[in-house]
């Protein structure tokens, strides 16, 4: 026992003696990390460094180790001051480590300390590449100058790629292009020296000459080539953009549709393990479904890959389907993670544009205001280029007519007006403000003057379909229907996707539906006065579908009315049919009426009113045995024949002023004339609230008729002013509800009992469904004097406007 302790002190003894880079199981571990295990050796290592400083050859093994296990950062961390006892295959380790984690001025330090050992080509390539990575082009390109005049020939293609690589750096790529292509013709089997001119030929956007030079090699390099794969198909959908804003008809999809089908191919191909690839893929194809106007497809691609990173444009070309597929509230946070996502993008600004309609979309109006403050903070009216000149900014431009079209959408059009005729003033020939200004014209209800606008922009640019579709519009807006048919029907051939034009198609279509209207009321309580004794009184029209400027329409009214000092109840009711036209010179209609009521009293009615210009309408009206005879008249079998003639002015949509004059013969020998006039005045207009002013004036004169059963006032005045406020409770594009509140006061003087006061209170919702229908109903609550007496009156009334 004795002798087994005392050899194995012995052989402890020898092994501790023993260097460790001849002890047999560091050589073991240093065989396994060159086999790629280099954890065992960097454990021994670790340990021997920590009871004392490695040396020579072990701290050689140590820094390579590190390097090998994947930590350059340490490995440099652990470099001394004095390299002196280092090996050059480790100094140059350490170099490559450096630049490859971005280190570049020590990257270049160690360089030329193995320069100073020996020269040699490919630590001259390597100094030089650390130069350009630094920033130091000028000295990158002395080195290598220096270096080819003594290089050997066998080591000359190491500058070459060097020198090709600075000149990349440099951003030089179009003399790194030429330089490349002539080192390939030189040297047509250097594989390094073609992948750097397909790295050069990609980020030129040339991936078509990418792919032939990758053809050329036997082994093309994976990553590379399909990083020219999906460069060619973001090329093509890049080709198509601008095809598409070239051309018209279906051709003008060809590369988009070529796009996609490559898209298509590089998807199938992917392995399921290569995640990285798959993701650039899908990002491109969003990008591409948008482009091409299938939204849905976006949108459930989208869905389908729930958490995955997309890039900026990718999640700007989802919120753009979204928004497009009516959906803002989902476009809202997409754009705000686009943005965020790159911020100085080129199409940042159409991001921001796009955030900005979806929030007016969702109803976040203050969101609307702040975004565009943000927009106007963050692009100056004056810019400077990279050489220090000053220049207008077009994006200043672009924000304010932004700033001003959503203004319009939000009903504030006056400010809108205004905001785009000083836009015009610094660029009267700017196409786009011109064609914004048009379309505002229509909105603020100037067809004319739109139209004009349209004609001229046609007039410089005979191809736009953007003006043809503005003189669409106005046709639409005039009742020139034939004409609106003949332009959506030569957009359709030339664009048959249009966004803008399927809306206008649904407007035309449903200007083309039967029509139906219904006016309906009924008295609460009964009054003495003209115009509310009747108990019940309705008035439909059913209208067919349009030819031409005209349709034909069947109309149905009814009056009914009991009183207290009358045995029998008054009744008029009538039925009829009758034409309606329409276009830009104005409306008119003309009928015939047959009594249903039982007294055989026939009537016709006739009326046109004309539009010479946008401001001002002039109409004319006769009614055979018109419904605006007094219904207590009707007891007495008296019917009236009314003439009536009408003026209106209307400067915008803020402001009008109308005149009517009327006559109403009575075949009890009464003759009734009555002159008004009117202004109505907006004073306050947004996307909630609304508040309108009406100041009406009106008198009349009656003959005395002593047989009269109805009120006939000699002659009397009236002059009242109506406030009315409309509140929008809810909205979502076309459809919205809006509850209205009318309060009148005013002062009604008859001759013969002095005056009184008036007053009146209206309370209102209007549902509206787009273009299809409209539902409206209230309460009106009156107090209006007659022979000197108070009365008041009481009325429920509900109005339908519905196209089938």
């Amino acid at each position: 026992m004795s002798s087994l302790l005392l050899g194995l002190c012995m052989a402890s003894s020898l092994m501790a003696e023993t260097p460790l880079w001849q002890q047999a199981d560091y050589v073991a571990a240093i065989l396994k990390a060159r086999a790629g295990e280099p954890a065992a050796a960097l454990a021994m290592l670790e340990k021997q460094r920590a009871l004392a400083p490695l040396q020579g050859s072990l701290l050689d093994d140590y820094l390579t180790l590190l390097c090998w296990s994947g930590r350059p950062a340490d490995a440099l961390a652990s470099l001394p001051a004095s390299h002196d006892g280092l090996r050059s295959d480790t100094l140059a380790l350490l170099a490559r480590a450096a630049r490859d984690t971005r280190r570049y001025p020590q990257a270049v330090a160690l360089y030329q300390a193995l320069l100073q050992r020996e020269s040699r080509a490919d630590w001259t390539a390597g100094l030089a590449m650390a130069q350009a990575e630094a920033g130091q082009v000028a000295a990158a390109s002395r080195t290598l100058d220096q270096a080819e005049a003594a290089v050997p020939a066998g080591d000359a293609r190491e500058l070459l790629r060097a020198r090709a690589y600075v000149l990349i750096q440099a951003g030089q790529l179009t003399e790194a292009l030429a330089y490349l292509q002539r080192m390939q013709a030189q040297y047509p089997d250097d594989v390094p020296l073609q992948n750097l001119l397909v790295e050069v030929q990609l980020r030129l956007g040339m991936p078509v000459q990418a792919m032939a030079t990758l053809r050329q090699q036997d082994r093309p390099d994976p990553v590379l080539l399909r990083q020219a794969e999906l460069d060619q198909a973001a090329t093509l959908s890049r080709w198509g953009r601008m095809q598409e804003s070239l051309q018209n008809g279906s051709r003008r999809h060809g590369q988009t549709d070529a796009a996609l089908a490559l898209n298509q191919q590089l998807l199938d191909a992917l392995h399921a393990g290569d995640s990285a690839m798959r993701k650039h893929v899908l990002d491109d194809r969003l990008q591409m479904l948008t482009q091409r106007g299938r939204f849905a497809e976006t949108i459930q691609l989208y869905q389908a890959h729930p958490g995955l990173s997309w890039s900026a444009y990718g999640l700007a070309a989802v919120a753009d389907a979204y928004l497009a597929q009516r959906q803002p509230q989902a476009a809202v946070p997409l754009y705000r993670a686009a943005i965020r996502g790159n911020p100085g993008a080129d199409e940042a600004l159409d991001w921001r544009s796009g955030l900005a309609y979806s929030l007016l979309e969702s109803n976040d109006f203050a969101g609307v205001r702040a975004e565009l403050a943000a927009m106007r903070a963050a692009t100056p009216r004056v810019r400077s280029n990279a050489a220090g000149q000053r220049s207008f900014n077009p994006d200043y431009q672009r924000v304010l007519l932004l700033e001003a079209m959503l203004a319009a959408y939000q009903d504030q059009t006056q400010a809108a007006w205004q905001q785009v005729e000083l836009l015009l003033r610094d660029a009267p020939f700017n196409t786009e403000l011109r064609q914004n200004q048009a379309a505002l014209a229509l909105q603020r209800g100037w067809p004319r003057r739109a139209g004009d606008i349209y004609r001229r922009l046609q007039v410089d640019d005979p191809a736009s379909l953007e003006a043809r579709a503005g003189l669409a519009s106005v046709a639409l807006d005039t009742g020139e229907y034939p004409q609106a048919a003949a332009i959506l029907g030569e957009l359709r051939q030339q664009r048959p996707d249009w966004t803008e034009l399927d809306k206008l198609q649904r407007s035309y279509d449903w200007s083309q539906r039967p029509e139906l209207t219904v006016e309906a009321g009924r008295d609460l309580s009964g009054g003495q006065g003209s115009s509310e004794q009747n108990a019940w009184d309705t008035l439909s029209r059913l209208y067919s579908s349009p030819f031409g400027h005209w349709r034909l329409f069947a109309q149905h009214q009814l009056q009914r009315a009991s009183y207290v000092d009358q045995p029998e109840p008054a009744r008029y009711e009538s039925g009829g049919l009758g034409l309606q036209y329409r276009s830009v010179q104005g409306s008119g209609e003309f009928g015939v009426l047959a009594g249903l009521d039982g007294q055989q009293q026939a009537g016709a009615f006739a009326g046109y009113s004309w539009t010479p210009d946008d401001q001002w309408t002039l109409g004319a009206r006769y009614e055979q045995n018109s419904a605006d005879t007094p219904l207590k008249a009707r007891l007495s079998q008296t019917r009236g024949n009314k003439a009536e003639l009408q003026a209106g002015y209307r400067v915008d949509d803020y402001r009008q002023f109308s005149l009517q004059l009327s006559q109403l013969s009575l075949s009890d020998g009464n003759l009734r004339q009555a002159l008004g006039g009117g202004w109505t005045e907006r004073w306050h207009s947004g996307p909630l609230y609304k508040l309108d002013s009406t100041l009406w004036l009106a008198t009349s004169h009656n003959r005395d008729t002593p047989s009269a059963l109805y009120f006939n006032p000699l002659s009397d005045s009236e002059a009242d002013l109506t406030i009315t406020q409309d509140w929008r409770l809810w909205g979502h594009y076309d459809n919205s509800l809006h509850q209205r509140l009318g309060l009148t006061l005013g002062t009604y003087q008859q001759q013969g009992y002095g005056s009184g006061g008036v007053w009146g209170l209206l309370l209102e919702q209007e549902w509206r469904w787009g273009e299809r229908a409209s539902l409206r109903y209230g309460y009106t609550r009156v107090r209006h004097p007659y022979d000197g007496q108070a009365d008041f009156g009481s009325k429920v009334y509900l109005n339908i406007d519905w196209r089938f």
